[in-house]
C-alpha cells in the first residue's frame, strides 16, 4: 500500500513541478483550482500514512499554497513525517521550532546537518539554507547567497521556489534602492556642507575687507583732523608772526621753527 502511494504522490508531485515550467498563459488561470487539487490528494496519501505526501501536506500549509496558511497543521504533519524519518521533514520541523524561539548553540549541529545535505545537493535542504541566508537565522544574512542557492535550486528542479525568489529579489532591489538614496543624500549633504563653508568663507572675507575699509577710514578722518589743526596753528602762528613783526620789526618766527 504504502508503494502504490509513494508512486501517487511522486506523480502528483512531478504535475505540480510541470506548473512551473510550463508558458503562463496555458496554466494561470487555473493554478488556484490545481493547487487545491494538489493539495487534496497530498491529504489523502498524506492520512495513510505515507511520508512524502506528509512533507508536502506541511509545505503547503507553511505557505498557504493550494490551502490556508496554517503553521500549526504544517508542524503536526512534518511531525508526523519526521517521526518516519524523512530528513527533509526533519529539518523543517526544527526549522519552525527555531524560528520561532530564535537560534541558539544548541542549534549549532541541525544548522551543521542542514549544510551537509546542501553540499550533497539535497534541493530540499539547500532550499532551506536559502530562506536560511534570506533571514539571518542561524548565519549571517546574505541576499546574494540566498539568491545564489534558489539559482541552484531551480536547477535541481525543485518546485514552488518562485515566490522565494520574488521575496529575495524585491530586498535585494530595496535594499540597492535605499543604499542609492542614502549615496545621494550624502552627495547633497556633501554639497550643502561645501556651500555653506563657502558662504561663511565669503562671510569671513567680507568681514575682513570691511574691518580693512573701516581701518583706512579712521585713518583717513584721523590724518584729515590732523592736517586741519596743523591748519589752524599755522593760521594762529601767521597772525602772531604779523603782529610781532609789526612790533619789533624784526624776523617772524614760522610754525615749523616751533614745531
Amino acid at each position: 500500500m504504502k508503494n502504490s502511494n509513494f508512486i501517487i504522490s511522486t506523480l502528483v508531485w512531478i504535475v505540480s513541478v510541470s506548473a512551473f515550467v510550463l508558458p503562463t498563459s496555458l496554466y494561470a488561470d487555473g493554478l488556484i483550482d490545481q493547487s487545491s487539487n494538489i493539495f487534496k490528494f497530498q491529504q489523502k496519501l498524506a492520512m495513510n500514512d505515507n511520508e512524502h505526501a506528509q512533507y508536502k501536506l506541511a509545505s503547503m500549509y507553511e505557505t498557504g499554497d493550494g490551502t490556508v496558511k496554517d503553521l500549526e497543521q504544517a508542524k503536526h504533519w512534518y511531525s508526523l513525517a519526521a517521526k518516519a524519518g524523512f530528513q527533509p521533514a526533519i529539518h523543517r520541523e526544527s526549522y519552525l521550532m527555531i524560528k520561532e524561539q530564535g537560534y541558539k548553540a544548541k542549534d549549532a549541529a541541525w544548522l551543521a546537518s542542514v549544510e551537509a545535505d546542501a553540499n550533497n545537493h539535497d534541493a530540499e535542504a539547500v532550499f532551506l539554507l536559502s530562506q536560511l541566508y534570506h533571514q539571518g537565522l542561524g548565519v549571517k544574512k546574505d541576499l546574494n547567497k540566498s539568491l545564489e542557492l534558489l539559482g541552484q535550486i531551480k536547477i535541481l528542479g525543485l518546485a514552488n521556489v518562485d515566490k522565494e525568489l520574488a521575496s529575495v529579489r524585491a530586498e535585494i532591489a530595496e535594499e540597492n534602492q535605499a543604499a542609492q538614496t542614502a549615496e545621494e543624500k550624502r552627495e547633497l549633504d556633501n554639497a550643502l556642507m561645501l556651500q555653506v563653508k563657502k558662504e561663511q568663507q565669503l562671510e569671513q572675507q567680507a568681514k575682513k575687507e570691511k574691518q580693512a575699509e573701516a581701518e583706512l577710514l579712521s585713518q583717513a578722518e584721523k590724518r584729515r583732523k590732523y592736517e586741519e589743526v596743523m591748519m589752524k596753528l599755522k593760521l594762529e602762528q601767521k597772525k602772531i608772526n604779523e603782529q610781532q613783526a609789526k612790533i619789533t620789526g624784526g624776523e617772524v618766527v614760522t610754525i615749523n621753527d616751533e614745531f
